[in-house]
């Protein structure tokens, strides 16, 4: 049985504000590195899933022409948007994957921003989940072993990357293909069932 004031006394002749002033501070100034790279790493990918989750990538323009400045918004800068998903996506399966080649890589990642897409227009809160479920991944393996990542390799994997740039532009186009197609069924969904208008409250 734990003698509580044994334990107690041991603490007391242990504990010397001499040692403490005079520690070695070095392992603190690591431990905030490693706080303040997590806390920026976080930050980051809570803004870069909540984007690609969004159903409406560009928030609703309020001039006049709406909806042509909304078919532009997505006819030219959709694609470079798609382009940041795909890249993201597969920059984060080389980090967590050794024995995947690249353009395995690449099919995983396009299937991965469809799939966010999609669940995307059925609810974003599904499409949420799914879009931080790697990014967040990779952090808790930083967390547990370190040594998982070899810089060289994954420098070496990325260095291959433009010798797929065919298969790149296939897959950024599909991509483009599957939201345009999405957002005509959202455009048929909404002649067939308009959404119901909220009732006003009362004024007192």
């Amino acid at each position: 049985m734990f003698d509580f004031g044994q334990g107690l006394s041991q603490i007391l002749e242990n504990f010397s504000i001499n040692k403490l002033l005079e520690g070695d501070f070095s392992l603190f100034t690591w431990l905030f590195s490693i706080i303040f790279m997590i806390a920026i790493y976080s930050i980051i990918i809570y803004h870069y899933y909540r984007y690609i989750a969004r159903r409406d990538c560009f928030k609703p323009s309020k001039r006049k022409h709406s909806k042509s400045i909304g078919i532009l918004k997505y006819l030219f800068l959709f694609p470079f948007v798609a382009f940041l998903f795909f890249i993201g996506f597969s920059l984060i399966l080389i980090f967590l994957t050794d024995n995947y080649t690249i353009d395995s890589v690449l099919y995983t990642s396009f299937a991965l921003v469809i799939a966010i897409r999609i669940t995307a227009y059925y609810t974003e809160d599904l499409s949420k989940d799914v879009a931080k479920m790697l990014p967040f991944a990779i952090l808790g393996i930083f967390l547990v072993d370190s040594s998982y990542f070899s810089i060289e390799t994954v420098t070496a994997r990325i260095n291959t990357i433009p010798e797929y740039i065919n298969t790149i532009v296939q897959f950024l186009i599909l991509i483009i293909l599957v939201e345009w197609i999405l957002r005509f069924l959202l455009f048929i969904k909404r002649l067939i069932l308009p959404a119901k208008e909220k009732p006003k409250t009362s004024e007192i």
